[in-house]
């Protein structure tokens, strides 16, 4: 009964917060009053941080954010081990577990009273960093962020509380990504790893020379690459011939940035 009333409370947050509009079925089955698209490219939930320094834009493309939910139930969230080293984790739950989490966000954490106002502050000479939670059930997209008011521990409970979610999770293993490059000035002050293009099949001095802005990747150098990223300085390059490169590996589906995999030939 608790869970009904719980449950009811967040539909009658949702219709009061869309104004005449009544929120429309996302597609959930069996009559729950929360309810989401089940698309898997749809988000049900994302927590995320954004911004930073421009210098630094196409690294941050190797960010995941710190937790996910799709609309297929499917959970992707980030555990730091400290030391560089990141696990990316992923579980596929039943609907009670995501109901639950929104109902707790939306009554408990009392989500919908804050909004977003990071892009109504004063410009600054760069980019602010801003934790942001979006939702999206019922027909309804909801986004706040760090200059909303919320208390200084608000956003790292709703992450902790979206890993609860997962009851089995396991590491995520990509079996396909876009591989970018970018050619940068030797930097000795960062961390290096010499790497080898014609031993690895892939050059990424030939990817630049051949304007070559995005490759897709699969095997063994996918698997290197990933295992680099995950455990190494954001600041990591990569030095091939007389060049030095900075690289992005992003999954399709995981990465908020990365195109859809390409069509099976």
């Amino acid at each position: 009964m608790i869970r009904v009333l719980a449950l009811l409370g967040v539909v009658l947050m949702l219709t009061g917060c869309a104004g005449d509009a009544a929120p429309q079925a996302g597609g959930s089955p069996g009559g729950s009053v929360i309810q989401w698209e089940r698309d898997p490219d749809h988000i049900v939930f994302r927590a995320q941080v954004v911004g930073g320094d421009e210098e630094d834009a196409f690294r941050r493309r190797n960010e995941i954010p710190l937790c996910t939910v799709f609309g297929d139930n499917r959970v992707v969230w980030t555990n730091e081990l400290g030391g560089w080293e990141t696990q990316v984790l992923i579980d596929q739950v039943d609907d009670i577990a995501i109901q639950d989490f929104i109902s707790i966000l939306t009554i408990a954490r009392e989500f919908f009273n804050y909004e977003a106002r990071a892009d109504v502050q004063v410009p600054g000479e760069s980019e602010p960093v801003v934790e942001t939670l979006t939702i999206s059930v019922n027909g309804r997209t909801h986004t706040s962020d760090s200059f909303s008011g919320w208390d200084n521990d608000y956003f790292l409970e709703v992450v902790d509380d979206c890993k609860k979610i997962s009851g089995s999770p396991a590491l995520f293993e990509p079996q396909g990504a876009w591989l970018s490059v970018n050619e940068v000035p030797y930097n000795p002050t960062a961390p290096l790893v010499n790497w080898e293009g014609e031993a690895a099949g892939l050059s990424f001095l030939a990817m630049v020379e051949n304007d070559e802005t995005q490759r897709w990747i699969t095997g063994d150098n996918l698997k290197v690459l990933w295992e680099l990223i995950r455990t190494s300085s954001p600041r990591l390059l990569f030095t091939e011939g007389p060049a030095t490169f900075e690289i992005v590996v992003e999954v399709p589906g995981i990465h908020p940035t990365a195109p859809p995999a390409p069509e099976a030939s």
